[in-house]
């Protein structure tokens, strides 16, 4: 299944993006898809220094069981990322590990994910 991220919301600094691998996961008791992204998001805005950032964790905006089937989209999700350099992808136990950047959608065609360009 091929899945795509894109904000209508962030257009001009968030382009559309292609996941090439995910994971569901539970952080904190809310299902979160952990997932790698095609094209890195600059971390030095989020104060990661020069650190580029590839992995991003979607948590469910709505249906806190979207994820669970992934079969009906697009699915609205906050993106997170850690909250700091000393923080590892894989090391995140907390919600509180991480921060949202923005609000986005989950696709699972490239079309849609590009018609907010």
């Amino acid at each position: 299944m091929e899945l795509y991220i894109s904000s209508y919301d962030y257009a001009s600094v968030f382009a559309p993006r292609r996941v090439l691998h995910y994971q569901k996961t539970k952080i904190d008791n809310r299902n979160c898809l952990i997932v790698e992204v095609d094209e890195p998001v600059i971390g030095q805005q989020y104060g990661l220094l020069d650190r580029d950032i590839n992995t991003l964790f979607l948590i469910n905006r709505h249906d806190e069981y979207a994820f669970d089937k992934l079969n009906k989209f697009p699915i609205h999700v906050h993106v997170c990322i850690v909250k700091s350099i000393e923080i590892r992808e894989e090391h995140v136990t907390a919600l509180s590990d991480l921060q949202q950047i923005i609000w986005a959608c989950l696709y699972n065609n490239e079309t849609d994910a590009r018609i907010i360009e």
